[in-house]
């Protein structure tokens, strides 16, 4: 067995074989859907929308066993500064792999590469998964993980949304506004929390990244999608399309639902029938209440990491999950 290494477009032949890889692969959408994940003929384009990416791929045969995503990422700390973290993603092995030590083998490969000076990590692994971090970290030189929060992924149908109100209860409305500005928000909102900064969403979204906030600038995020560079694809084959809410942050629960609300609606006119959005844990009931649109799929998943203190929230982009 080989591991691979890669930081660009693959070859053809080792494009095919992951694209084989992944349609192995199925997740529940609500109780009667599944769908798959195709990241087509650039597997790391995803993670370099992120930052500096290196994928690694277990082959046998010129069959795809296993892989693993890595990518070197701005993270803010809770107390408004930053740092370079790893970032793991996208780690699954083949039916019938999973007792040959490959996890153990793509992590390790992925420890060895990143710089000594790095010494935090994250990722997100959604519940239900079989084998977390936490299991098989620890050993052979690979940094142990932990779990340090808990967000709920929610899908929102954009389907009537025309007509959502987009004021907070005091008034404040919706307003377009820049990149820099967004960025600026975010990072000012997501103040007491872990947070993930666009790096560059143009890598990986059709659109042209959307940015608004509310005019007292009490919430701000940004519309985008995924389709340059990951897609999910149902069972019979039909695109799953989707927009994503990322660097969504809010002072409280009523100016993050206005911006939920707005999002959707954006969403909806930009051709999307449907809205992805994180949401921290503690905070999920009450946004989706005052949100009022109890129509969405909703999906819990855990951050792990190495690293990095826990008992924080975190505003992730689902865009990059």
């Amino acid at each position: 067995m080989n591991i691979i290494t890669l930081d660009s477009q693959p070859d053809p032949q080792l494009a095919a074989a992951l694209n084989r890889f992944e349609k192995g692969f199925s997740y529940p959408l609500g109780e009667t859907q599944r769908f798959h994940v195709l990241h087509d003929e650039d597997y790391p384009r995803f993670f370099r929308a992120m930052g500096r990416a290196q994928c690694f791929i277990a082959e046998q045969d010129g069959e795809v066993v296993g892989v693993l995503a890595a990518a070197i990422r701005e993270l803010v700390l809770p107390d408004g500064s930053s740092r370079e973290v790893g970032y793991l993603g996208d780690l699954k092995t083949a039916p019938g792999w999973q007792r040959g030590g490959i996890l153990l083998r793509l992590v390790a490969a992925a420890a060895k590469c990143a710089p000594p000076s790095m010494t935090a990590h994250f990722g997100v692994v959604m519940d239900g998964t079989a084998a977390t971090p936490d299991r098989y970290t620890g050993r052979a030189g690979v940094p142990a993980y932990r779990a340090l929060g808990r967000i709920v992924v929610a899908r929102f149908p954009t389907v009537g949304a025309a007509g959502k109100p987009d004021r907070t209860s005091k008034g404040a409305a919706v307003i377009s506004t820049d990149a820099e500005t967004g960025r600026l928000r975010f990072r000012e909102l997501s103040r007491g929390r872990f947070s993930t900064p666009h790096a560059n969403p143009a890598e990986r979204s059709v659109m042209r990244p959307d940015w608004f906030a509310l005019e007292d600038g009490s919430a701000c995020g940004c519309v985008e999608d995924t389709r340059k560079a990951k897609r999910l694809v149902l069972a019979d084959g039909t695109e799953m399309i989707s927009a994503h809410l990322s660097s969504f942050a809010y002072r409280d629960v009523d100016s993050g639902a206005a911006l939920i609300r707005a999002a959707i609606v954006r969403a909806r006119e930009a051709g999307y029938p449907a809205l992805f959005v994180s949401i921290a844990a503690a905070d999920g009931a009450g946004l989706l209440a005052a949100v009022g649109d109890d129509a969405a799929t909703l999906a819990p998943a855990t951050i792990f990491g190495h690293g990095l203190n826990g008992g924080s929230e975190w505003n992730i982009n689902t865009a990059e999950i």
